[in-house]
């Protein structure tokens, strides 16, 4: 077995079961359900033929928001019966059933389960993990006649080479990135002081230290954006790659298509680059400063247990179908079911031998030699640390005033107060990426909110925003940090018929993407109304018509005042899939050509959640209602 050296940062981190194939053919299937960040064909397959009186249904949801809006889901009774989480740790752990006592528990390893078990109980098992490092393009690496880099100086000289000849660089000129989300940035910045600090006895001493709760990161920490700073000022990443206001850099196109030599990812990346790409790809470890050997970096893909409220009588059919299909996950079989939907390179299982060579060449060695750590952080830290991190590498904070908000984040925990706001009737759901396919309650609540504060004839909002349900009863302001989660401000334009229409069809452009996920452009509207046409394996879905609320045409000759984003307005740009296309929108881009027929009105500083915080307040004597009207709806292409 592989040798793994293990630096888990748990400090940071806040009956049995026997596996027998069911023979039963006939009679109703056992729905169980999983919200995951992936589908999982071939994971559904095995449950499904091995158990053959169980259905496993995956709703998918962006790897960004799953754990809030997972464990809000399961406060308000709406969890999926196989929860799934980046961490075994935090509020969600009051909603799991404990399955110490399951024989699959068993069929870990001991290190992993005594770091995830909590009280002595373990409430989850682990999924396979994934590998982090440096992809690079050997194909243009050989172009720029370099050899493959061993430590982190000659990295950058390879980087800076590439850079003089524009070999690998992409439209802002850098030939360096990662994707830009929080909790990718704080895994890069952790992971470049692994063993350069951590393996020092200073490194060492903080640890215990934080343990302890004595430790600080500002004074100790500072050292892990060394190395993206020195990327940004040296020109080879783009600083507004980390802006909170952008997109996550758009790293499968930009390395497929040869427009980056060189990522910071994950193996999953590299082997989905690699698919359809005329270019060659492989993994570097990461490079030390310092001397040390190169290492890789990585985290559990995720962890899985069951809900809690299926231990309550009358629920122990569905109990039952729960954890036969965790026992299924927790052998050889079903762990490489998993890799092969995911891409995950690692199983925590004891007794384990791998079925195909799924580590890549680069990192290999440090693989065999035992140099891989394991960071196992929370997902709220992950996010609280990447984001304070991601202000400092585009400028937004100095390193002293975020390192200080993230030690007051370690000792108080997140100060927001849950100040309430108002209620609704009747829960609205986000789910299967609804808000970016078709009319929605939640999408109608929230434009009509923007149309009414803004006194517009016209609000749209885009899918992509909407990232949280809302439950029936009362509604905190917590709860709109997780529904409308982005700080893009909304601002007033008059357009023409025919610009309205150039939008819309925009927004119908990207509703099917790469792993098929639709793609956030797609507009929820208040004071219009549409129709498209779905999409085919050869076209986009097309807009078939547009109206007025009361069916009458646009008026070609009229002038309309439509609330839209900063963002779409092209504030952040065009670049990157920033903006989402909405060219037709630009009054702010100068790398862009201006758009025509468009003017600015007013630009406001409300955002999606505070306009949608002050309807609420505003309807603050009535419960806040919102229906499905037909205001978007799907033209069947055979009528």
């Amino acid at each position: 077995m592989k040798r793994m050296l293990c630096l888990i940062l748990a400090t940071l981190c806040l009956g049995g079961c026997s596996l027998q194939e069911n023979g039963s053919s006939g009679g109703e299937k056992t729905v169980v359900t999983l919200m995951y960040t992936d589908d999982l064909p071939n994971l559904e397959k095995l449950v499904e033929n091995t158990y053959t009186d169980i259905d496993l249904q995956i709703e998918r949801n962006t790897p960004a928001t799953i754990d809030g809006e997972i464990e809000r889901r399961l406060r308000n009774g709406h969890g999926s019966d196989i929860v799934a989480s980046t961490l075994a740790a935090g509020d969600v752990l009051n909603y799991l059933a404990d399955l110490s006592a399951d024989d699959y528990i068993s069929a870990y390893q001991s290190g992993i389960m005594h770091k995830i078990s909590r009280d002595g109980k373990n409430y989850f098992i682990p999924l396979p993990a994934q590998y982090y490092g440096y992809i690079y393009n050997t194909t243009l690496l050989k172009e720029i006649g370099l050899d493959v880099p061993t430590t982190q100086e000659e990295l950058f000289n390879v980087l800076k080479t590439a850079e003089e000849k524009n070999i690998g660089a992409d439209e802002n000129g850098a030939v360096f990135t990662t994707d830009g989300t929080p909790a990718v940035t704080a895994t890069f910045a952790i992971a470049t002081q692994i063993p350069d600090f951590f393996g020092l006895s200073e490194g060492i001493k903080w640890l215990d230290d934080m343990k302890n709760g004595k430790a600080t990161f500002k004074g100790s920490l500072e050292p892990s954006l060394d190395m993206p700073l020195e990327l940004i000022e040296k020109e080879y990443m783009n600083p507004q790659s980390f802006a909170a206001v952008t997109n996550a850099v758009p790293v499968l196109e930009k390395m497929r298509s040869g427009k980056l030599l060189m990522a910071f990812d994950n193996v999953t990346m590299l082997d989905n680059i690699r698919k359809d790409s005329e270019y060659e790809f492989d993994m570097l470890p990461i490079l030390s400063s310092k001397g040390n050997p190169s290492w890789t970096v990585s985290t559990p893909t995720a962890f899985l247990g069951i809900n809690k409220t299926l231990t309550e009588s009358g629920n122990e059919e569905k109990l039952s179908a729960c954890r036969k299909i965790l026992a299924l996950i927790s052998t050889p079989e079903g762990q490489n079911a998993f890799m092969q939907d995911n891409g995950a390179a690692y199983s925590y299982l004891v007794d384990y031998t791998p079925t195909a060579d799924i580590v890549p060449d680069g990192i290999e060695d440090c693989i065999e030699n035992g140099y891989n750590y394991n960071i196992s952080m929370s997902n709220d830290f992950m996010r609280y640390f990447g984001n304070r991190c991601n202000a400092v590498l585009c400028g937004q904070k100095d390193i002293d005033k975020a390192f200080s908000e993230i030690d007051s984040y370690m000792q108080n925990g997140d100060t927001h107060t849950a100040t309430l706001i108002g209620t609704i009737n009747h829960d609205m759901i986000v789910e299967n990426y609804n808000v970016r396919l078709k009319e929605t309650e939640i999408g109608n609540l929230i434009s009509d909110a923007v149309r009414e504060i803004t006194g517009t004839d016209i609000a749209v909002v885009n899918g992509g925003s909407i990232r949280g349900s809302l439950y029936k009863g009362n509604v905190y302001s917590y709860d709109l940090e997780y529904v409308c989660p982005f700080e893009n401000k909304i601002i007033v334009l008059e357009v023409n018929a025919e610009v309205i229409r150039k939008m819309l069809s925009n927004s119908l452009s990207a509703m099917v993407r790469d792993a098929q996920i639709p793609g956030g452009r797609f507009l929820n509207v208040s004071g219009l109304k549409y129709s498209f046409t779905p999409a085919t394996d050869s076209s986009s879905a097309q807009l078939a018509d547009v109206t007025l609320p009361d069916g009458s045409p646009l008026d070609e000759n009229a002038v309309y005042t439509i609330a839209v984003t900063d963002y779409m307005a092209g504030i952040s740009g065009y670049a990157d899939n920033n903006g989402d296309g909405f060219t037709m929108l630009n009054v702010y881009s100068d790398d862009t050509p201006k758009a025509e027929n468009v003017k600015l009105v007013s630009e406001t500083e409300y955002t999606f959640q505070s306009i949608l915080e002050k309807y609420i307040i505003n309807h603050n004597n009535e419960e806040i209602a919102s229906q499905i009207e037909g205001r978007i709806t799907l033209v069947n292409e055979n009528e």
